[in-house]
C-alpha cells in the first residue's frame, strides 16, 4: 500500500491533483494498527501482512529489516514516520555496532547470499537518505567488497554481479545497489517534498545513442542560462563513430554551443530542437542561451 500512497503522492506533485488525502486517512490507520508509531517511536512489532478474513496479523518478529520497505515507501510522503521506522530497525538490528569491514569472512553478513545483500543495499540508501554517514560508509566499503561490482570494458556498462556467475545481472538488485550508491542526502524525500517542477520547461537532453553513448553530465544553470553537457568514454567497440544526441525547450536561433572548448557549428534545427552531431568518446559541450 506505501506505494500506491507514493503514486498518488507524485501524481499530486506533478499534476496538482488532489490524490493523496486518500492515503493519508490509510496511513493514520495503518499507524495505529499496523505500525503504530507514536511520539517518533515504534510501539511493538511493525505488521508485516494482514489478513482481514481470518483476521491475522503477521508481525515482522525479529526480521526488522522488513521496516525498511515501509521507510523507503513513505519517506517521500511522511519523513519523520519513515525516520522512526528506520532508526527503529538499525537500533534493534545492532548495525551501528557491527563491524562491516568487507573481507570475505567480515561479519558474514551477506557471504553466498544476494538477499542478504538486498537488505544491506537498502539500509545503506536509507542511511546516505538520513544523513547518517558513519553507518553509509561501513555499508558501502561492504557493498564495494562483497557484491562484486563489475565493469564490462566489452560494453562499458557497470553491474553488480553478488558472486553469482550468472549470465545475466539481477535487474532488481542491481536497481538497488545502483540506488544505494548514486543516491545523495534527501535525494529521495525531495521527490515530494521539494518537486522541481521547472525541469519540465528548461532545456533537456534527449535522444542520446544510450548505451554506445553515455552522459556524465547534463545540467542546466538558470541563472546564467547555460546547459553544461558532457560524455564519457561510451562503449570501447564504438569509439570514435558518429553520433548525435537533440536539446529541447531551446530557440536554436538564439543559442550558441561550444563543443570541447571551442565555438562549434556542428548542430542544426530540427523540429524545433538542436541536433548535435559528434564522435563516441569523452566531450564536453556547452549550450549558451542568449
Amino acid at each position: 500500500m506505501v506505494r500506491a500512497g507514493l503514486g498518488l503522492g507524485l501524481h499530486d506533485a506533478l499534476y496538482g491533483s488532489d490524490f493523496l488525502p486518500a492515503f493519508d486517512a490509510f496511513w493514520d490507520y495503518a499507524k495505529r494498527h499496523y505500525n503504530r508509531i507514536e511520539g517518533g517511536k515504534i510501539l511493538g512489532s511493525p505488521t508485516m501482512y494482514y489478513d482481514p478474513l481470518i483476521p491475522c496479523h503477521h508481525p515482522i518478529g525479529e526480521a526488522h529489516n522488513f521496516s525498511f520497505g515501509t521507510a523507503h515507501g513513505v519517506m517521500p510522503l511522511y519523513l519523520d514516520d519513515a525516520r522512526a521506522l528506520y532508526e527503529d530497525a538499525i537500533n534493534k538490528l545492532k548495525w551501528r555496532e557491527m563491524d562491516f569491514s568487507g573481507s570475505e569472512n567480515g561479519d558474514g553478513e551477506a557471504d553466498g547470499d544476494p538477499m542478504a545483500s538486498f537488505v544491506l543495499l537498502m539500509g545503506q540508501f536509507l542511511a546516505r537518505e538520513f544523513g547518517d554517514e558513519a553507518l553509509h560508509a561501513k555499508l558501502k566499503i561492504r557493498s564495494d567488497a562483497q557484491d562484486e561490482p563489475n565493469w564490462d570494458p566489452e560494453t562499458g556498462e557497470l553491474t553488480w554481479r553478488f558472486g553469482l556467475d550468472e549470465p545475466h545481472p539481477r535487474g532488481q538488485m542491481n536497481a538497488t545497489a545502483a540506488l544505494a550508491d548514486a543516491a545523495g542526502p534527501s535525494a529521495w524525500a525531495d521527490l515530494i517534498q521539494r518537486p522541481h517542477q521547472q525541469r519540465f520547461l528548461e532545456p533537456t537532453v534527449h535522444g542520446v545513442d544510450f548505451p554506445k553513448v553515455c552522459l556524465s553530465q547534463a545540467s542546466y544553470d538558470a541563472e546564467r542560462r547555460l546547459l553544461a553537457i558532457a560524455t564519457d568514454a561510451g562503449a570501447p567497440n564504438a569509439a570514435g563513430e558518429p553520433t548525435t544526441f537533440r536539446i529541447t525547450n531551446v530557440d536554436p536561433d538564439r543559442c550558441t554551443i561550444e563543443a570541447d572548448g571551442v565555438m562549434s557549428n556542428g548542430w542544426r534545427a530540427v523540429e524545433g530542437d538542436i541536433e548535435v552531431s559528434t564522435t563516441v568518446g569523452e566531450h564536453t559541450f556547452v549550450v549558451r542561451l542568449n
